[in-house]
C-alpha cells in the first residue's frame, strides 16, 4: 500500500496530476485547492490514500496528514465515497470542514455537489464527536480536560466527557459543567 509519494509533476488536469517517481508516473486525484498550488515540472510531496476496488485502483493525494486523516474518516461513513469525500474537503481547510461537522452545519455540507441532506446528516451524526483531537486539544478544550483531571477524573474519562460537550458552548465554565453532567449520566 502506498503511503506517500515524492516526485516531479509531469501533467496537471482539472481533477488530478501525473507525478513521476523514479521513472514511474502515478495519476493522483487531488482537491482543486491542491491542484492550484502546483505546476508542471515542480517537485511535489503528497500523502496518499490508496483506494482499491474490484474495478479500479485509485490514488488520492493530500498535502497534509490532517487532510488525509479527515478524508479517511469521511469515507468511513456509509454512502460517502472517495469522490464525495474529496468534494467535502474542497470546502476549505481540514479545520473548516471539522468545524462544519462539529457544529452540525447542514447548509455548508449540502452546498457540496453530490451531498444531499441525508448524507450530510449521516456525516454529522457519525463524526460529530470524533473529530476533536483531544491529545492535542488547545484553548477551551484543553482547559476543560485539565479541570476534569484536577477534579480526580482519569484522562480517558475526561476525553470521553469532552466528546459529548456541545460545540456551541463556548464558555469554559459552562463546558466544564456540561462535561461533569456527561460524566454523571
Amino acid at each position: 500500500m502506498i503511503g506517500s509519494l515524492r516526485g516531479t509533476i509531469l501533467d496537471v488536469t482539472p481533477t488530478d496530476l501525473l507525478l513521476e517517481v523514479a521513472g514511474v508516473g502515478y495519476r493522483i486525484v487531488v482537491a482543486p485547492a491542491t491542484l492550484a498550488k502546483y505546476r508542471t515540472q515542480e517537485a511535489c510531496f503528497l500523502y496518499i490514500h490508496d483506494h482499491i476496488r474490484e474495478d479500479a485502483h485509485d490514488l488520492y493525494g493530500f498535502t497534509g496528514k490532517d487532510e488525509l486523516s479527515l478524508f479517511e474518516r469521511l469515507i468511513s461513513v456509509s454512502g460517502v465515497g472517495p469522490k464525495v469525500g474529496l468534494a467535502i474537503l474542497s470546502l476549505g481547510s481540514a479545520e473548516t470542514v471539522k468545524r462544519a461537522i462539529m457544529s452540525g452545519d447542514l447548509s455548508t455540507l449540502t452546498s457540496v455537489s453530490g451531498v444531499g441532506t441525508k448524507i450530510a446528516q449521516k456525516v454529522i451524526l457519525e463524526l460529530k464527536g470524533q473529530l476533536v483531537d483531544l491529545e492535542s486539544a488547545s484553548g477551551p478544550d484543553r482547559e476543560v480536560i485539565d479541570a476534569l483531571v484536577a477534579l480526580g477524573y482519569s484522562m480517558s474519562q475526561a476525553k470521553e466527557a469532552m466528546k459529548r460537550v456541545s460545540p456551541e458552548t463556548s464558555d469554559v465554565s459552562l463546558r466544564v459543567k456540561e462535561a461533569l453532567r456527561n460524566l454523571s449520566s
